[in-house]
Formats: C-alpha cells, structure tokens, sequence
C-alpha cells in the first residue's frame, strides 16, 4: 500500500503542475477540478495500478480503463470560468494523461 501512497502523492503534485503549466489563468479551478476527478476515481485508480503493477494490463489497458472514467471529470469550477466543451476534453484528456504517465513510471 506504501508504494500507492507514494504513487498518489505524486500523481496529486503532477495534476499541480499540471494546472499551473497548462491552465495558468484557471490555476485554482483546474487543481479543484483535477483533484475532485481524482478523488472520484481513487479507488479504481487504486484497483488498476495493482493490475498494472503485477503486469495483468499494459499501460495501453491503464489508459483505455481511466479514459472510460472522463464522464466523472464533471469539471463544475471550469465551467463555471466559461470554458468551452473543447477546452474541457483538452483538460480532460491532459489529465488523463498525467495519471497514465505518472502511474507508467512509478509501477512500470
């Protein structure tokens, strides 16, 4: 479990950099937003990097898996910023991004 928690607390500091790269002008909005998906998802996230770790799926299968979990990223502090859809599944697919690298390098 020691090595999740590791994994999550990294995984949390990239969602930080994250926002503060890549949406400087909704830097609160987008942590908020981020670390709510996250929460969300913990569990399977969770549930996944032990199937990843033990190498039962490929990083590909880790993708697709939280890919299938976006509609949860309901996003409420950015939309209420004014972003558009496709400003959204920008930050979205960003996000998923960073928890599928983060989750690579630490269990792969």
């Amino acid at each position: 479990m020691a090595i999740f928690d590791d994994f999550w607390s990294q995984l949390k500091s990239g969602v930080v950099g994250f926002a503060e790269n890549s949406w400087k002008d909704f830097k609160d909005a987008a942590i908020n937003d981020g670390e709510d998906f996250l929460n969300k998802t913990k569990e399977d996230i969770q549930k996944w990097t032990v199937q990843l770790a033990e190498k039962k799926i490929n990083g590909d299968d880790f993708e697709w898996l939280l890919k299938g979990k976006k509609d949860l990223a309901e996003l409420v502090l950015l939309k209420q910023k004014g972003l558009v859809k496709a400003d959204l599944d920008k930050f979205t697919n960003g996000l998923v991004d960073t928890v599928v690298s983060t989750a690579v390098k630490v269990f792969l």
